[in-house]
């Protein structure tokens, strides 16, 4: 299937405003690749898109800079809006790439950061951090995994600590590890703080008491108020009213430093925090949940705008003020009850990625559903924005159970805070008719009729990251397909229902309308909890400094005193710890001191078990060692290495484990000194792992063969011969499941007969044998990449180049036959293709094409 398949998208043609500029690709060349690969372009210039997103159905714009016409639309209907970059790079891979990575200029000022909070931190700060640095630009997980940029701590006293500097250690990459306080000074300053004063190591910021330093960590920025308001407006093209009243309701259980960072952050936006409840001073009231007497109150006064943090968050990254009832249904607090029909629905999403599905999920949690990122038979139902996909067909043709809905259901079900039913025509019709999402609002008459008598349903933490990082069905994500998946879900446990007060008559209307309107954004909600700051220290030269941060973020679940004993063995025991740390990591650079080290231990170490048997033995006896437990080894009857399976298959730990019992074994990663006999892909891919596997492989099946295995409950009493009899594997090779004609279309191949009977032969030799190829730098994925899937299919020899104008022949490497091949970038490299003499020069497509057709083609349809 082609990369943007069912895909529109609105290209900004800049070529008037960027005359002059070197680099970039054209208008043209971006439309040509869109066209090229199955999607379709429509052309506008900045100033005249307005109202093409909806006229023109758009589902991606492409610009290389913000502030076209239609931005508020894409911004309201979530539509993904990045660069050309991001055009090349998915064609590049044959999948869309994680749009959010491609910001256009100005990039958001948390661009490119990948936030991890440690698991000490409060969970209401957590939520409230993984909110605001996805608002302004960033990505969180929740996990540490080598694309974390920061990590989120109070203190040495937690394991992700201990992860981080090994990931270091290994990846070469830097964790950042921060304090809380960073993220609040970014929200203050509406800009990337430099973290050097933040660093857990040495934190100036609690050293000093100063909570904002300068822009190159130096002495702390006075009137930082004042600066970051100058910094927002800079970047905005409407001033903000001033001295609109906020209330932030008691529902919000923020640390200190935090809370002052969001008071900061409405100072910054032009309005003042009202600290005591006093109806008649109140323009907005920002709350976390339709509870309590406060929320109902202002409710009843049409003159306050009820809002949640998300619409705080909104109006400073947009540089408008909308009302909240006018805007996105996650802009108005939430009930803390969740609808009843939906605490045991299992919903999961196609055709949706990066912020629509993150939108989606957060609607599916804050209802008591459970959103999962894959679709076996045992999900409720699939919310499809089209009829295509794999997760689609699954549900489709395989699984009846598994209801099919628009997004509209979900949307209108949590507007209404109904179970709605699934079978109407307006929520079973999946087309392009379909409003589009994001347009659903809430209404006064629904919110009036919600019953307030609710308990509180708190929302898990899911990942920002896993869902968008590739946004197509079927497409393979960073994290491997081997890897845990998070769901947003709810517990099944629920307090008790708190009865509030009655709400009080109306109150007079006094319409609060001084700002301009704009359009809405979407975060998940958040759980608080009590939190308190600690006094602050300033350490003697010299001395090392061990930050005892705990109770910045901990809630207090106690009155009781601690004892001056056990507060200084703790004391000492964290001293102890971080000391500790430093060595480990100082030792872990040298490869000589870790093995020194290591050698030292082995030498120290006496078992002390024996040591106290020996003791209390009246006659010495020889000690015999105690035989270690043999480990039995499962018979292995299948290899199989997942790629492309993230949308239908996600295998945890524990599948991995019970597949292996019964005798089929998952790698994550190909390694060409290991045997591989099986791939698992939904169809024919091109991603690195399927184009190197099938130099191995014998066949390839679809991930629904393991998804069946799995669902079985008594899996490992199984026998192999047992397996394969109920679970058939030629019932799932690809050709059985996927149409001939579409695996024949993306390997190439013509006739009636599947290409993949030649593509798994092993009797036919190395595509590449004898090749020398020379590789253009400019190859999308880089020359390498390139050549290490051609050494797995043959390839003898390489060389990477630098084509341009003045490459000759006689610094190319020959064939013996005396010919020379260059592998160019098909539009970069098109200039000094035509200059070059001697050399036939081809696009990477003809590689492609050769594994594919187990056979070397022709150079004259891919010559450049």
């Amino acid at each position: 299937m082609p990369v943007f398949d069912n895909t529109n998208f609105l290209v900004i043609d800049e070529s008037q405003n960027r005359e002059g500029e070197a680099g970039g690709s054209s208008a043209a060349e971006i439309g040509r690749l869109i066209s090229e690969n199955g999607g379709r372009a429509t052309f506008c210039d900045p100033a005249g898109c307005f109202g093409f997103i909806d006229q023109h159905k758009i589902t991606h714009v492409i610009t290389e800079t913000a502030g076209f016409a239609d931005e508020a639309a894409a911004t309201e209907t979530m539509v993904p809006v990045t660069t050309g970059k991001w055009v090349w790079d998915s064609v590049a891979l044959a999948q869309k790439r994680n749009y959010r990575l491609y910001a256009p200029s100005p990039a958001p000022f948390m661009d490119k950061v990948v936030v991890c909070v440690a698991d000490n931190v409060a969970q209401g700060d957590k939520d409230t951090i993984y909110a605001g640095v996805r608002a302004f630009g960033g990505q969180y997980l929740d996990a540490l995994l080598r694309y974390t940029t920061h990590l989120v701590a109070l203190d040495l006293t937690n394991n992700k600590l201990v992860v981080a500097a090994n990931i270091r250690r290994k990846d070469t990459g830097d964790i950042c590890i921060v304090l809380p306080h960073w993220i609040d000074a970014c929200v203050r300053q509406q800009r990337h703080v430099l973290e050097t004063p933040y660093l857990l190591s040495n934190p100036k910021v609690l050293q000093t008491g100063k909570p904002d330093f300068s822009a190159d960590g130096g002495e702390p920025a006075p009137e930082i108020s004042k600066l970051a308001h100058t910094l927002v407006l800079a970047h905005k093209s409407v001033y903000l009213a001033d001295d609109f009243a906020v209330y932030l309701a008691d529902d919000f259980a923020f640390s200190e430093h935090l809370r002052a960072a969001i008071v900061s952050l409405i100072e910054t936006l032009g309005g003042t925090v009202q600290h005591q409840f006093d109806l008649g001073h109140i323009d907005v009231y920002i709350g976390k949940h339709r509870l309590g007497a406060q929320f109902q109150q202002c409710f009843a006064a049409p003159r306050i705008d009820v809002a949640s943090l998300h619409w705080l968050f909104h109006i400073a990254t947009q540089g408008h003020y909308i009302r909240p009832l006018e805007s996105n249904v996650l802009h108005f607090p939430i009930p803390t009850r969740g609808v009843p029909q939906f605490q045991n629905l299992r919903i999961s999403i196609t055709g949706i990625s990066g912020d629509a599905r993150h939108y989606l999920a957060g609607l599916i949690a804050a209802m008591g559903g459970t959103f999962t990122k894959t679709l076996d038979c045992n999900n409720d139902y699939l919310v499809c924005a089209q009829r295509l996909g794999d997760k689609y067909h699954a549900a489709h043709l395989r699984w009846p159970d598994v209801r099919l809905v628009n997004h509209l259901w979900i949307e209108e079900c949590f507007s209404t805070w109904l179970f709605l039913d699934a079978t109407d025509s307006r929520y079973a019709s999946i087309s392009s008719l379909t409003q589009p999402l994001g347009k659903t609002r809430l209404s006064r008459t629904s919110l009036e009729g919600t019953s307030l008598a609710e308990h509180i349903i708190p929302l898990d933490v899911d990942d920002s990251v896993g869902d968008s990082m590739a946004e197509q069905d079927g497409a393979e994500r960073f994290a491997g397909s081997a890897s845990l998946s998070p769901v947003m879900q709810s517990p099944k446990t629920q307090s008790p229902a708190i009865q509030p007060p009655a709400p009080p008559s109306p109150l007079p209307v006094a319409r609060f309308s001084s700002f301009k309107t704009a359009e809405n954004s979407q975060l998940t909600d958040f759980t608080q909890e009590n939190s308190k700051t600690p006094d602050i220290f300033t350490p003697s030269p010299g001395e090392v400094v061990v930050v005892d941060t705990t109770s910045l973020s901990s809630p207090v679940t106690s009155q009781v005193r601690a004892g001056r004993s056990a507060k200084a063995k703790a004391s000492l025991k964290l001293h102890s710890d971080m000391k500790d740390l430093n060595q480990y990591t100082s030792m872990s650079k040298s490869s000589r001191k870790m093995k020194s080290y290591m050698e030292q231990l082995e030498k120290t170490a006496t078992p002390s078990k024996k040591k106290r048997e020996s003791a209390d033995a009246s006659e010495p006896e020889p000690v015999q060692p105690t035989p270690k437990k043999q480990k039995t080894d499962t018979e292995v009857h299948l290899v199989a290495i997942l790629t492309g399976c993230e949308q239908i298959l996600t295998l945890t730990k524990s599948d991995v484990s019970k597949l292996l019992k019964v005798g089929i074994r998952i790698v994550n990663d190909y390694n060409p000194k290991k045997h591989i006999d099986t791939i698992v892909a939904p169809r024919v891919l091109r991603t690195e792992k399927f184009l190197k596997s099938l130099s191995k492989a014998q066949k390839i099946v679809h991930p629904s063969f393991l998804s069946d295995i799995l669902s079985r409950h008594t899996l490992t009493s199984l026998s192999w011969s047992e397996l394969i009899k109920e679970f058939n594997i030629e019932d799932y090779l690809l050709d059985k499941v996927v149409p001939v004609k579409q695996i024949n279309d993306d390997l190439g191949v013509s006739g009636k007969a599947s290409g993949l009977q030649r593509l798994l032969s092993q009797d036919l030799p190395p595509v590449f044998k004898g090749y020398a190829l020379n590789f253009s730098l400019n190859l999308v994925g880089g020359a390498d990449l390139i050549s290490s899937i051609l050494r797995e299919h043959g390839l003898s020899d390489s060389k990477t180049v630098k084509f341009t104008a003045g490459t000759r022949k006689s610094g190319l490497l020959s064939m013996d036959g005396g010919t020379t091949i260059l592998v160019a970038h098909k539009t970069k490299d098109k200039k000094a293709a035509s200059k070059i003499e001697g050399v036939t020069v081809v696009e990477w497509e003809w590689c492609v094409k050769s594994i594919f057709h187990k056979k070397a083609q022709e150079y004259e349809s891919y010559i450049i």
